[in-house]
């Protein structure tokens, strides 16, 4: 065929390539050799039990891989940046089960940390992936060997031999190298049988495998609860940044700009936190990611307490109010019966919060600083007190100072706040002020009755 080809056919190939065509391949190429120039690990463990066993040991700690990490040191391999530079360490470790041959199972793990980066330049900062070191997939294959030990010691004794002993090559105990290529480990000798009609070298084996086993995942969870120990008094002990605010429901839009009906950018999760960069009116204007910013709705998120910025928007209207927060401080808590005589809420059930001014020489505040601290607390007890159990039927706060004073509002009202169906103005209507003349501008003649 080839003798057949002619001239006229060979001038139908262009002589030069098509830029496109070089570009492709110029990527393609980049590509493989980042990726031969990357290290991938596996992380798996040969184990002598069915598929059904693994999956439903899989299935039973699969809940317990993942949740967030309060430090990333020791779980991720450093990319450069130092670690002290992220925050909000979130992982999740999946286990998948694959057929090993002659009546094995393969359980391997693969993790996904991700963590909050903070760049000196602030279009930079955003969420990033991070490299397991591996920890946390020794882990979860550690937390599978468990749960195959515990069904397997509640099962009859007979099954010991089967779904117990220790496959050869497997490991028995601690930490695991990445995965082997080749055939698998031949089988190693067993002992030989005792002279006495006792228990077969299998079972004997198996039942000291087991027992042998067993102690060192006893004393691998002791190990466990003191290191969850420690992580969560590290995590107690971190100071979190006070210009967060955390989405309370999930699903909930970011939009692109601050009016209904805008184009939204994503949906964010419960709890979900995002860097404040402004407040205007009832929208809440945050960073997303890197440079990606985004509008949320003031009623579907919780400000930290005594944000500086919520304290500038409420004063934009009084220009002789200093900017920033008001100069007060949570003292105590307590949930009690009301004994005042507003009677919306007399004899029931409600949380009581003191407020102390936050310095020694602080000796008297605005109303408008008593009111937009008091609003925080509002939210902030009212969000924390749905959870509980009773359920408080109003909040009060009493300002401990030579200039104090009493705020009082409803769950039903601080429900409507909650939501933005009721304007601030006539949420203060709704509220028990005490007396009402230290919670008025001077501007303000007209005294409120509660």
């Amino acid at each position: 065929m080839i003798t057949r080809m002619t001239n006229r056919n060979f001038r139908r190939v262009p002589r030069k390539l098509p830029a496109a065509f070089v570009v492709a391949a110029w990527l393609l190429l980049t590509a493989w050799a980042i990726s031969a120039q990357t290290p991938t690990e596996t992380y798996q463990r040969v184990l002598p039990n069915s598929i059904e066993q693994l999956q439903h040991a899989v299935s039973t700690v699969q809940s317990l891989t993942r949740g967030r990490l309060p430090i990333l040191d020791g779980f991720v391999i450093p990319q450069g940046q130092p670690l002290e530079s992220y925050s909000r360490g979130y992982y999740e470790c999946t286990l998948q089960v694959l057929p090993g041959g002659s009546g094995q199972g393969i359980v391997r793990a693969v993790a996904k940390i991700t963590a909050w980066y903070t760049d000196p330049d602030a279009s930079r900062s955003g969420y990033r992936v991070l490299p397991s070191n591996g920890r946390l997939e020794n882990d979860a294959l550690d937390r599978v060997e468990e749960a195959l030990a515990d069904a397997a010691v509640s099962s009859s004794p007979g099954s010991y031999s089967s779904s117990v002993r220790a496959a050869p090559g497997s490991p028995s105990s601690g930490g695991i190298s990445p995965a082997l290529s080749g055939s698998l480990p031949s089988p190693a000798p067993l002992h030989s049988a005792p002279a006495t009609p006792a228990p077969s070298p299998e079972s004997s084996e198996s039942i000291e495998t087991m027992r042998s086993h067993r102690e060192a995942n006893e004393k691998k969870a002791v190990q466990l609860a003191a290191e969850e120990k420690n992580l969560e008094d590290i995590l107690h002990s971190q100071a979190r940044p006070t210009d967060l605010v955390v989405v309370k429901r999930a699903a909930t839009p970011i939009y692109s700009k601050p009016v209904e009906g805008a184009q939204v950018l994503m949906s964010a999760d419960a709890h979900d936190e995002f860097q404040i960069l402004g407040i205007e009116g009832a929208w809440i204007h945050v960073q997303i990611s890197g440079a990606s910013r985004g509008w949320l709705r003031r009623a579907q998120v919780n400000l930290p307490v005594g944000y500086g910025g919520v304290a500038a928007a409420n004063t934009a209207e009084s220009p002789e109010e200093p900017a920033g927060g008001a100069p007060f401080k949570i003292e105590k808590e307590e949930t009690s019966a009301f004994n005042g005589k507003w009677a919306p809420l007399a004899g029931k059930s409600v949380r009581v919060v003191w407020i102390a001014p936050s310095s020694p020489t602080e000796t008297s505040s605005s109303a408008r600083q008593k009111k937009s601290f008091a609003k925080e607390i509002f939210l902030k007890t009212y969000t924390e007190g749905k959870s509980t159990t009773p359920s408080v039927e109003g909040v009060v706060v009493l300002f401990d100072s030579a200039d104090g004073g009493q705020v009082a509002a409803t769950a039903a009202s601080l429900q409507q706040l909650e939501d933005g169906s009721l304007a601030e103005a006539a949420f203060w209507k709704q509220c028990s002020l005490d007396p009402p003349d230290l919670f008025q501008d001077a501007t303000k003649a007209s005294p409120q009755k509660n």
